[in-house]
């Protein structure tokens, strides 16, 4: 088994550089790290190549076997942690190929994401969204959905929905055209509403909510009812909430 001991081998270096959203546009390419997320890769996910440390041998040819057998670099474990974007890395990395993402309308269920800027909050709302089995979930100026910190937060539920990034124009015909919602603090109370499917979901940023012209052209707005003075939730949180109300 040759194992590569060199931060400065081409391809270690070139996934390291998948660390930055540029590289990744450029090449096509991200990197997806975890037991589980790798486990549970999707077959329809594209590896080009897996780093491994010895350790990890048995698992590795087990995902190269079920990814049209993917080329397996071993690597030393001081290697790995230069690779890895977690503290204490498991021993594993994928480099995968990122999925067309072109626009097509939602094809049941779907979600539009304005301008959410944390990654642990979008993967959340990925995983969700393949709990509640919702199709789409298409971002408007929102966090790069192949950065490490998000593909590693949907536990796997970013491979299991379509995702596209879209502009604000796009964006604003997709609503005016969709049995659209906005989640606001200002509209109906969602627990109390008939919702009818196909629905699209529209939230917000963190700080500034879903911007007045998605409003605008949005066929309703709900909100959750709070007590005891709470005045917000977490945008993830209320976006699993709605889209539970759908199931």
């Amino acid at each position: 088994m040759e194992i590569v001991s060199s931060a400065k081998n081409q391809y270690v270096k070139l996934c390291k550089s998948l660390a930055e959203k540029k590289n990744r546009r450029e090449t096509g390419l991200f990197f997806a790290e975890g037991k589980n997320l790798l486990k549970d890769l999707s077959a329809s996910v594209e590896i080009e190549f897996i780093f491994a440390t010895a350790e990890r041998e048995d698992e590795a040819r087990a995902l190269s076997l079920a990814h049209a057998d993917a080329k397996i670099l071993f690597v030393t474990e001081s290697v790995m942690n230069t690779l890895a974007d977690t503290t204490t890395p498991y021993g594993i990395v994928a480099v995968c190929k990122i999925p067309s993402a072109e626009f097509k309308a939602p094809t049941g269920n779907a979600l539009l994401l304005d301008g959410i800027a944390d990654p642990g909050n979008v993967g959340t709302i990925f995983r969700t969204a393949a709990a509640c089995d919702f199709k789409d979930v298409y971002l408007v100026d929102s966090v790069d959905v192949y950065s490490p910190k998000v593909v590693r937060a949907t536990l796997g539920g970013l491979f299991k929905v379509n995702a596209c990034e879209i502009d604000a124009e796009t964006a604003k015909r997709l609503i005016k055209e969709s049995n659209s919602a906005v989640l606001d603090m200002d509209g109906k109370n969602i627990l109390k509403e008939n919702i009818k499917s196909p629905v699209l979901f529209v939230a917000g940023n963190e700080a500034h909510g879903v911007r007045d012209e998605f409003k605008r052209v949005a066929r309703t707005v709900y909100s959750l009812p709070m007590k005891n003075g709470v005045e917000s939730l977490n945008v993830a949180v209320a976006t699993s909430v709605a889209m539970y109300r759908t199931i």
